[in-house]
């Protein structure tokens, strides 16, 4: 079974016979593609939400969720069970490419820029075996990325990835399960390690802003780090910090 939905086709409240849906509308380029080769699977797309690119539902029991004024540009494929989700002012750069399957999930929370080139990967493709004990070697593994991060350039996110809320990743960084990058952290290298803690970032572009200033106000007060860094909620520093920058 093979449907495929190009450009105009993909609005909402399309389903079909096998149970695939859409929610919700979107800006869609007009070379953008969905396509169902399997059932019960959803793509929802919240206000504002924009879509350049391909998605690819391989297996059974997969969803696509777009957030609230947010891009999804590349190809994103999925297998059974699994999810691919971008919270509220998402921005992806070109050629992006995001993979998951075996019920796992790859979630980008709210603010986050996204810079050209990057390979979020949930899965390998391909298994794995230690030829000794028999055991695979290579199980999918949910990624997280949190609020506001940067992930630069052609960056690789491997299975089991997280990157902490407020987070850098530097240009062709490789993150990995092993080494998880905390919140507020500046982490570069293949495997990436965070160089720097208790940095700020701010989404103004070099090229067009000229109001820059060479130094802010100290953000945060050292006892306050580590319940900053575990907050659910906006932490107290990026609401200080988008007021200091707004225009």
């Amino acid at each position: 079974m093979r449907i495929l939905l190009k450009g105009k086709q993909i609005i909402d409240g399309y389903a079909d016979e096998y149970g695939n849906r859409i929610i919700g509308s979107a800006q869609v380029s007009p070379n953008s593609t969905i396509e169902f080769r399997s059932e019960g699977c959803k793509v929802e797309f919240s206000k504002g939400a924009k879509f350049n690119g391909s998605i690819f539902f391989l297996r059974e029991d997969s969803q696509v969720i777009v957030g609230d004024g947010s891009l999804l540009r590349g190809r994103s494929s999925l297998g059974a069970n699994s999810t691919i989700r971008l919270g509220k002012g998402v921005y992806s750069g070109s050629n992006l490419q995001i993979t998951t399957a075996e019920s796992c999930s790859v979630d980008i929370g709210e603010d986050v820029l996204i810079a050209n080139d990057c390979r979020f990967r949930a899965d390998d493709s391909h298994p794995i075996f230690d030829g000794i004990t028999g055991k695979r070697i290579n199980k999918s593994a949910s990624i997280t990325i949190g609020k506001h991060v940067w992930v630069g350039q052609e960056v690789f996110l491997m299975p089991g990835s997280l990157v902490g809320e407020g987070s850098v990743v530097g240009a062709r960084a490789i993150v990995t399960k092993s080494r998880s990058i905390p919140a507020n952290s500046l982490a570069v290298g293949s495997p990436a390690k965070v160089v720097r803690k208790n940095i700020v970032w701010v989404r103004k572009h070099l090229q067009l802003h000229t109001d820059i200033p060479d130094s802010i106000d100290p953000i945060f007060e050292e006892e306050a780090l580590a319940v900053s860094s575990r907050s659910k909620n906006a932490p107290r520093w990026l609401a200080n910090l988008k007021m200091f920058f707004s225009s």
